[in-house]
């Protein structure tokens, strides 16, 4: 007879699919529609890193990723004999689209004399409240060498209390995952070990609420109070979205709540502090799909949490109860047998989920290898897959039945492995990606490009080279078609809108050929601007025509290669979805053998059955 489902069951089913929307839902609310990043870096300068110029630049401009706290900026200028000089207010030259867009400061030099200069600044991401600093070198009248790479390392406080709030929602979410696994067995021991594990899970979510405000004091601290306002605006809502989490987490744990009631908590409670944990670190660094890299690192810290903290639960509650007589080892050992397959389920989610997020975290082979955050990166991938073999290796022991060996040392050691993940990943969350242009080969010269328009009776061409921030060359075209030529050319006046907006003064072009004409002219930064052109002559009115033009990105210095600078974001990203379809399939082929085994087992089970109950009632 076949057995129908029961509701129940039914609501168990609806549960993930429930938590999935309920996170999408909370991503799409709290997310902005266009492009984010985190932890900002310099992009370019002006003067670049390494430039030499035979006379002293009237300000330098600093080109950053995203936006930065321009109260909180410092720009220290000394020589190679040790003199200081101090630069004119930091302000706003040019700012990108949006709350997270690219910004370029600037502020004025004062005079400097021939020699060489060491330019050090320090400011604050708006996004995530990191600091970030770097060296570039230039020279007046003199050669130098680049300053190089300078990474910002992550505070050692910042750190510790980010591994702290890391850990507590691990003991939230392990908790809540440890106690379902208790209370399938209807023993007293297992009852009671399921009341701990809810009492550890309600500390956790408790503890992680606090940690996180003290954390927002350390950072709001070091950087000198300047962010305080940023806690009114998206930075202040993502943090707020993820007490709110931590806070059903803690009534999610209650003692006096209804078991659908408690898991409608826990769910929304992990999905807003999981999304506003991946809101406050990188979970969008560069232009992109910003929702589907916020659900990605969403989906990364929970599963990663629950992992962990049920590892860590699992080895406060039921390491203890393998040395308390038959019946609490029994119950610790299929407490630890089941925790098998979420374990398994939020590995795969991890895996998945890291080597997508890699892709906008990590620039290339040589950034992974040569850069703080990327060998952090290698050595959080080395620890965990050795908390996942010691997991492995509790399952296979566990497989032995009752006379096995405790695996309470293999537990305890994956406690420790899993806890060291967490602390890397804090590390890494404070720490800035490994994306640097200097690390990236991304492409080659700036293309030279050639326009054309029209304006009256005149067809124009323009073109500027080297087309780059500094020094450049207008060369311009201009051919009468008609013939003949109503009127000689007597002037070219040609004006070039600077990146930031302010209008440059008005250049007469010189005339080098029949209909070619040139002139010099300085382009700040690189970016979009227009270039008007006008041509005077005798007896007509001016025919004017306005040009689009992009501005090409300055050369970066880019270090020696050591392995690889090609960039690795869409070879990730194509990894990503490759590794998801194969763990899907690994999933539903053993779903597949599971379901053949059970079929198996079913005739022996019926054979055995068969045997009437009273058979041995009449026996002689």
């Amino acid at each position: 007879m076949t057995r129908r489902p029961s509701r129940r069951r039914a609501g168990r089913t609806a549960r993930p699919a429930l938590a999935l929307l309920g996170l999408l839902v909370t991503l799409f609310v709290v997310v902005p529609a266009g492009p984010a990043s985190a932890h900002a870096y310099l992009d370019h300068s002006t003067p670049a890193d390494g430039a030499s110029a035979d006379t002293a630049p009237p300000d330098l401009q600093l080109q950053f990723s995203e936006s930065v706290v321009v109260d909180a900026t410092r720009i220290e200028i000394t020589d190679t004999d040790g003199r200081r000089f101090a630069a004119g207010p930091v302000h706003v030259l040019v700012e990108g689209a949006g709350r997270s867009g690219p910004i370029t400061l600037a502020a004025a030099l004062p005079s400097l004399p021939r020699n060489a200069y060491r330019v050090s600044w320090e400011t604050l991401s708006s996004d995530d409240l990191h600091r970030t600093s770097g060296v570039l070198v230039f020279g007046v009248g003199q050669h130098v060498a680049a300053g190089g790479l300078h990474e910002s390392l992550p505070r050692p406080d910042e750190a510790s209390l980010r591994w702290l709030v890391f850990l507590a929602l691990a003991l939230s979410l392990g908790g809540a995952a440890c106690e379902r696994l208790f209370r399938r067995h209807l023993r007293a021991t297992a009852l009671d070990a399921a009341a701990r594990c809810r009492r550890v899970s309600r500390v956790g979510a408790a503890s992680g609420a606090g940690l996180a405000a003290v954390l927002l004091l350390d950072q709001l601290a070091s950087g000198h109070w300047a962010g305080r306002r940023l806690l009114v605006g998206a930075y202040g809502q993502h943090w707020l979205l993820r007490e709110v989490g931590l806070a059903l987490l803690v009534l999610a744990a209650g003692n006096r709540l209804a078991p659908r009631l408690r898991t409608t908590l826990l769910l929304l409670g992990g999905a807003a502090a999981c999304t506003g944990s991946a809101l406050l670190g990188h979970a969008a660094t560069g232009t992109g799909l910003v929702a589907l890299h916020v659900l990605a690192d969403a989906a990364h810290l929970g599963a990663a949490a629950t992992w962990a903290g049920g590892v860590l639960v699992l080895g406060l509650v039921a390491v203890p109860m393998l040395r308390r007589g038959f019946a609490p080892a029994e119950t610790a050992r299929v407490a630890l047998r089941s925790f098998a397959v979420p374990a398994a389920a939020c590995i795969s989610v991890m895996v998945v989920t890291g080597v997508y997020l890699a892709s906008g975290v990590v620039g290339s082979v040589d950034a992974l290898l040569l850069t703080f955050y990327g060998r952090t990166l290698l050595l959080k991938v080395l620890v965990a897959a050795l908390a996942g073999g010691l997991g492995l290796l509790t399952a296979t022991r566990l497989r032995r039945g009752p006379g096995g060996p405790a695996p309470r040392r293999t537990v305890l050691v994956e406690g420790i492995a899993v806890a060291g993940v967490l602390l890397l990943a804090a590390v890494l969350t404070s720490a800035q990606p490994a994306t640097e242009p200097q690390l990236t080969r991304t492409s080659g010269p700036a293309t030279v490009r050639v326009v054309d328009g029209q304006a009256a009776d005149l067809q124009e061409t323009l073109a500027i080279r080297p087309n780059r921030p500094g020094r450049n060359v207008v060369l311009l075209g201009v051919f009468d078609t008609r013939r003949p030529a109503p009127a000689p050319i007597a002037a070219v006046i040609i004006t070039v809108q600077a990146i930031g907006g302010v209008q440059q003064s008005s250049l007469t072009a010189e005339q080098l050929a029949d209909h070619q004409w040139s002139v010099p002219v300085a382009l700040t930064a690189a970016g979009t601007t227009t270039v008007h052109v006008s041509v005077r002559r005798a007896g007509l009115p001016d025919a004017g025509s306005t040009f689009d033009w992009t501005v090409g990105a300055a050369p970066t210095h880019l270090r020696a290669r050591l392995l690889s600078q090609a960039p690795l974001r869409r070879i990730l990203t194509i990894g990503a979805g490759g590794l998801a379809l194969l763990v899907l399939y690994g999933w539903l082929l053993a779903r597949y053998w599971r379901r053949l085994r059970s079929a198996r087992r079913e005739p022996l089970e019926e054979q055995h059955v068969e045997v009437p109950e009273y058979a041995d009632a009449m026996a002689p």
